[in-house]
């Protein structure tokens, strides 16, 4: 009787591990965990002129260079837009490396790493920040190459409060920049690229009306509004 003859084993692709969702599930969850929490209105940035500052997508950009830095050695709003990173499904190789990104900001306050299933992961804090109190900035890297960016206690001063009819007019579908023409730059930024798309959360918490600690948190998705939360507004 003629053996049979098992056909090889076909390695799933890593976007299909459990595994590899686990892992992603949980570094999101340790960049993103600045994001929320309150925040007194009295808290604003010494700077104005950084109501001017723009978010742009961070795909077609590559890493400020040192001498946009400025002489205080803080790290400004622009050079954290300017972080590139790459698809986390990717290896995010075309994110911006560690060293490069040292180079620039500087030797960051703290480093966590960890590993699951032979993945490595470091989940880099700077703490040199322009900004309110607490300002920082949180890359996550695996293979070398930044894969997600944070920035928390960006405090921005606004002319007027944003209401609870502001958050409540923001739409499903709205363009990023539309939203962020209409009520102002958000104080903090949590930035993730993984299968080619693009997942931002905004959160703002300074100039927000309501109770002390009053904020909310806008979700895009590709640009785009696809969630939001709120606390305590009026």
């Amino acid at each position: 009787m003629a053996k049979k003859i098992k056909a090889p084993k076909v390695k799933k692709p890593i976007y299909k591990r459990v595994w590899f969702w686990i892992v992603v599930v949980i570094i999101v969850a340790a960049v993103g965990s600045g994001l929320g929490g309150g925040s007194s209105d009295d808290d604003k940035s010494d700077d104005a002129d950084t109501t001017k500052s723009t978010s742009k997508s961070s795909s077609s950009k590559s890493v400020a260079s040192s001498s946009s830095k400025k002489d205080d050695g803080k790290i400004t709003r622009a050079q954290f837009d300017a972080i590139k990173i790459g698809d986390l499904m990717q290896q995010a190789s075309d994110g911006v490396t560690l060293e490069e990104l040292t180079k620039t900001f500087g030797k960051p306050a703290s480093t966590t790493s960890s590993t699951t299933n032979d993945v490595k992961t470091d989940i880099i804090t700077w703490t040199n920040v322009e900004g309110g109190f607490g300002a920082n900035v949180v890359v996550g890297f695996t293979n070398n190459h930044a894969f997600s960016k944070n920035i928390t206690g960006f405090k921005f001063s606004r002319s007027k409060k944003i209401t609870l009819a502001d958050f409540n007019a923001i739409a499903t579908g709205a363009a990023y920049q539309d939203v962020v023409n209409k009520i102002g730059e958000p104080d903090g930024l949590d930035e993730t690229l993984i299968g080619g798309s693009k997942t931002v959360i905004a959160s703002y918490l300074s100039g927000v009306k309501g109770d002390l600690g009053a904020n909310f948190n806008v979700t895009f998705t590709d640009d785009k509004v696809s969630g939001k939360t709120q606390s305590s507004m009026e």
